[in-house]
C-alpha cells in the first residue's frame, strides 16, 4: 500500500527584525510614496524581535508587485547599514580579520538569519559558504536579498568589492541574471542543489578596516548570551527538524542520512547534539511523534500503516512511543480528532 500523508507544515525559519528594517529604510530613501503605503508595520528593532521568513515574504512580494523591477532585492541588499545586521554586524566590524568576521558569522548566524544552516567548506583554495534546502526554499527574493546583503556588507568591512568566482543560487533563473553577475561581479548559476558564495581563501587574512579587539571582546560575550536567550520554539540547530522530516518521509530515518542532508559527516553531527544536550534518538523521537498527530489529526491513517511509515518496527512500539510522549493512545487521540 502507498501512503499518501498530508503534507505537514514547515518552518521556514526566522530572521531578526533589524534585518527585515532594511527593505522600509530602503523604500523610504528610494521610494518615500511606496513606503507610506506598505500594508505591513515596520518590525520594533532587537536582536532578540524575530520575524518568521513566511510574513518576510509577502513583504517583498508586495513592494515587487508596486514596482515591477527585478532588479528590486539587489537593491535593497546594496543599501544594508551595520544597524541592519544587528549584534552581528557590529562584532563583525570589531575583527581584525575577514577570517574572523567569517567565524562569528558561523557561530552566530542564528541571531540575525536562522532559515537553512550554513556550511563553511575549503575546496581547492576556495572559501565556500554554502546554504542547502532542509528547511525548505524561501525564495528568489528572499535568498537575493540574504546573499546580496552578506556580500555588500562583506565589502563594506574590507572597504572594496570581495572577489567572488561564482555565486549559486536554488531557485529558476531570473529575468535578470545579467544584472545579477554585474553586482556579484562573477558568473551567477541558478537552479542548483544549494545556495553559494565562494571567494579565494586568502581573503581570509584581509585586514578589516576598524578592528577594536576589546569592544569584539564585549560584544562576543553579548552574543553568547542573547543565543541562549533565543526563544525556545526556534531550533538549536537550524535545519535539524526539515532534515529528520525528510529522512523519515524517504523510510531512512537514520543519523546519516540526516547528517548527509545537512551537508556534514555523522561524526560532525554527533558532535553539534551533544554540545546541545540533545541526543539524535530523542530529536528524531520528537519529529516522529509531530508527525504523527498531523497524520491523525488530518486523516483516517490506519494505525499499522501509520507505524510502518514513521520507520517503527511494529505498531506496539508506536503505541507506546507515543503514550510516552503525547499521554494518551494514538487510537484515542485519533477519535478526539474527528
Amino acid at each position: 500500500m502507498t501512503l499518501t500523508p498530508p503534507p505537514i507544515p514547515v518552518d521556514l525559519g526566522h530572521i531578526s527584525a533589524s534585518y527585515v528594517n532594511l527593505l522600509f529604510d530602503w523604500l523610504e530613501l528610494a521610494h518615500p510614496d511606496l513606503a507610506r503605503q506598505i500594508p505591513f508595520d515596520r518590525p520594533s528593532p532587537g536582536d532578540l524581535n524575530r520575524v518568521p521568513v513566511a510574513d518576510w515574504q509577502p513583504m517583498l512580494a508586495w513592494v515587487d508587485q508596486q514596482l515591477k523591477d527585478p532588479d528590486m532585492p539587489l537593491r535593497v541588499a546594496a543599501s544594508v547599514k551595520t544597524a541592519n545586521t544587528g549584534l552581528l554586524g557590529y562584532m563583525a566590524s570589531c575583527c581584525a580579520t575577514l577570517g574572523e568576521a567569517f567565524a562569528r558569522l558561523q557561530q552566530f548566524e542564528h541571531l540575525i538569519y536562522s532559515v537553512n544552516a550554513l556550511q563553511v567548506q575549503f575546496d581547492g583554495g576556495l572559501l565556500c559558504l554554502r546554504w542547502g534546502a532542509e528547511r525548505g526554499k524561501p525564495g528568489h527574493w528572499v535568498d537575493s536579498v540574504a546573499i546580496g546583503v552578506l556580500v555588500s556588507f562583506t565589502g563594506s568591512l574590507v572597504d572594496q568589492p570581495v572577489p567572488l568566482t561564482h555565486v549559486c543560487f536554488v531557485n529558476p533563473p531570473p529575468v535578470n541574471v545579467a544584472y545579477f553577475e554585474r553586482f556579484f561581479g562573477c558568473p551567477v548559476l541558478f537552479d542548483q542543489p544549494y545556495t553559494e558564495v565562494a571567494m579565494p581563501d586568502s581573503v581570509l587574512q584581509w585586514s578589516l578596516k576598524s578592528p577594536d579587539a576589546a569592544l569584539r571582546q564585549l560584544l562576543d560575550q553579548q552574543a553568547e548570551q542573547l543565543l541562549a536567550r533565543v526563544p525556545e520554539q526556534l531550533e538549536a540547530m537550524p535545519g535539524l527538524q526539515r532534515a529528520i522530516q525528510d529522512s523519515v518521509l524517504a523510510g531512512l530515518p537514520m543519523l546519516e542520512e540526516v547528517a548527509k542532508r545537512l551537508c556534514m559527516s555523522a561524526r560532525t553531527l554527533q558532535r553539534h547534539l551533544q554540545s546541545q544536550g540533545m541526543t539524535f534518538r530523542g530529536e528524531l523521537e520528537k519529529v516522529r511523534i509531530r508527525m504523527a498527530r498531523h497524520c491523525l489529526e488530518k486523516q483516517d491513517m490506519s494505525l499499522v500503516d501509520l507505524a510502518s511509515f514513521l520507520g517503527y518496527n511494529d505498531q506496539s512500539a508506536f503505541t507506546h512511543a507515543f503514550k510516552r510522549a503525547v499521554g494518551q493512545s494514538p487510537a484515542k487521540y485519533q477519535k478526539s480528532r474527528h
